[in-house]
């Protein structure tokens, strides 16, 4: 039975003459209570704080839902002038149920703006006396896009794997401190723009796990309870992305991006897909779109599936888990050649070369987390053809933004890979990392075990975090030109692990490190260690080889590598070989004997 509601708020309700509060009603029939405040000073009317998608330079869709069904209005115009304009909503809300209770879903394109420029708006019912749904709470703001070929500098946040009622492990519907933390500190950081990496709004991704701001409990408004998304929503436009949880046409209708889909021929709608390895044939949202902001491309790509919908497929391109069906049919579905999300993005990369370039998507390339592991058949490992990170790195794609595993991790590319971010600690239960080793790419990574609750790294030289609250972050990314700096930010409002990336043209190899040390410390063990090398630019990692063969790729920070297959007695040359971010090498060797 739902939740009664009045005028949008959860009130004490008169039964049969005796006064009856929610609380006690809703104890009486199963439900759970509201533990969440409505948004201060705010309409009753209003059940969804208004928030921002499909940003473009002159335009930004704004969206909220209400109580009353009607062709609701936008007013917007300059700071100072917050109702110079109306745009109005061309259909009535869209009916949609949260939790039992029917609420409308309204969204309108503000038009017209002009690009980098400010604005602030208020919303409105579109009775005869249109009520601001806002009531007394200020106009909020948002920037418009920085323009393609703009030198401006501007700072966009990614965030992934939110919308979970859990809270330090423990799902009992009460407010989830860390995830608002994080969401109150990225409304705070400055972001133009939030970038997705998928799974919002746990479990299922339904209207009522996305809630609303007056209703709580397990499971419900993991997204719209004030606490969280009603700060950053306002004012931070969100570009959404496809996970492997809530794979519905709800998503579409939540995160609306028409206008950079239309731009790009991109896709953002239901399709029908056949079956793949013996899955069920069946329609999913699909999501991939590009736009650009200043020098930056920006790509929002599928790389997801449903979990519960794998057929045959075994993945056994990964070792020790059953987890990569997923990804195998995923791979099937949307990264075959001849698929139409390939085709779209070769053409695409292949219009618009040169300049820095930036992919967002839900499967990792590379993470340490032993249950959600890296996607082998997305990465270009060696000896593989025709993969998404190859597309990406042939033609020019600087960075790579992941989620779908609970943790953080920093990766170094190896040859023909991509510098790649795994950011899934925006709220959802946290993963362990580590617990089959860590890889030799990984450069800094943290995780959470809640078993034993104590916070887990990769690799060594990573401090262990001391609360899960220091692993739940968001990235904070700053765009110079070329140059990008990325800062995590954990829910306690610490900073950690800043790189700065310098993709401007380089030429230039660094000089090759010193001719590698290497010493026998078990009988298949081959202890390596270099000293550093030195570039114009930045030394990214090096890649380690024997007798030619390539062995791994590390940090630069870490200049030591253990060859646990070798075979002794033998003669070897190893060689290691200093790689900047544009690719260009420099190497020294030495022959060992064992």
């Amino acid at each position: 039975m739902p939740v009664l509601a009045s005028a949008g708020r959860r009130r004490g309700l008169r039964l049969a003459g005796a006064a009856v509060t929610l609380g006690a009603l809703s104890a009486a029939l199963g439900v759970p209570t509201a533990a969440h405040a409505d948004l201060p000073g705010a309409s009753p009317v209003l059940t969804r704080a208004p928030y921002l998608t499909d940003l473009t330079p002159t335009s930004v869709r704004v969206t909220w839902a209400t109580t009353t069904r009607s062709r609701q209005t936008v007013k917007y115009g300059p700071l100072g002038n917050c109702t110079a304009n109306t745009a109005t909503a061309t259909t009535l809300g869209t009916t949609m149920t949260v939790n039992g209770v029917t609420e409308y879903s309204n969204s309108v394109t503000v038009p017209n703006l002009s690009p980098d420029t400010p604005y602030c708006y208020r919303v409105y019912t579109g009775d005869a006396t249109p009520v601001d749904l806002l009531g007394t709470n200020p106009s909020p703001s948002f920037t418009t896009m920085v323009p393609g070929g703009s030198s401006a500098p501007f700072t966009f946040a990614v965030l992934g794997d939110w919308g979970d009622t859990t809270s330090n492990g423990v799902n009992s519907g009460a407010v989830n401190q860390d995830q608002a933390n994080v969401l109150s500190r990225l409304a705070a950081s400055g972001a133009r723009f939030t970038l997705s990496t998928g799974d919002v709004a746990y479990p299922s991704g339904s209207p009522t796990n996305y809630g609303d701001l007056q209703q709580s409990g397990v499971n419900i408004s993991g997204v719209f309870a004030p606490e969280y998304y009603a700060a950053p929503g306002q004012k931070v436009p969100m570009f959404a992305l496809n996970g492997n949880h809530g794979r519905t046409s709800t998503l579409l209708l939540t995160w609306p991006e028409s206008a950079v889909t239309a731009a790009s021929n991109g896709v953002y709608s239901q399709v029908a897909y056949p079956s793949f390895f013996g899955s069920t044939p069946t329609s999913y949202p699909t999501t991939y779109y590009a736009f650009t902001s200043g020098g930056v491309r920006f790509y929002v790509l599928d790389a997801s599936w449903s979990d519960s919908n794998t057929g045959t497929a075994d993945g056994n391109n990964c070792e020790g888990t059953d987890h990569c069906a997923v990804y195998q049919v995923d791979a099937a579905a949307h990264w075959a050649t001849t698929s139409a999300e390939y085709q779209w993005l070769q053409q695409d990369l292949a219009a618009h070369p040169g300049g820095v370039k930036v992919a967002a998507f839900h499967f990792p390339l590379r993470s340490d987390d032993p249950t959600e592991p890296d996607d082998e058949y997305l990465k270009n490992n060696p000896g593989s053809t025709d993969t998404l990170e190859q597309l990406l790195h042939d033609n020019g794609v600087n960075l790579v933004f992941n989620g779908h595993a609970h943790i953080y991790q920093r990766n170094v590319a190896p040859p023909g890979g991509v510098p790649s971010y795994t950011t899934g600690g925006g709220g959802a239960k946290l993963s362990s990392v580590g617990g089959h080793g860590c890889d030799p790419t990984d450069a800094y990574a943290l995780g959470w075990s809640y078993s034993s609750n104590v916070g887990k790294r990769c690799p060594s030289s990573t401090p262990v975090p001391a609360a899960d609250a220091n692993v739940h972050h968001f990235l904070l990314v700053s765009v110079d030109g070329s140059t990008l700096t990325v800062t995590p930010t954990d829910s306690l409002g610490n900073t950690f692990d800043a790189q700065t990336y310098d993709f401007s043209a380089d030429g230039t190899a660094p000089s090759a490190p010193s001719a590698p040390t290497v010493t026998r410390s078990g009988s298949t063990t081959m202890q390596l260690a270099w000293g550093a090398a030195t570039d114009n630019r930045q030394v990214a990692s090096y890649d380690v080889y024997r007798d030619g063969t390539y062995l791994a790729t590390v940090p630069q920070e870490l200049r030591t590598f253990s060859d646990k297959t070798a075979v002794c007695p033998a003669s070897y040359t190893y060689e290691v070989r200093a790689r900047d971010l544009a690719g260009n090498t420099a190497g020294s060797s030495v022959p060992v004997t064992c």
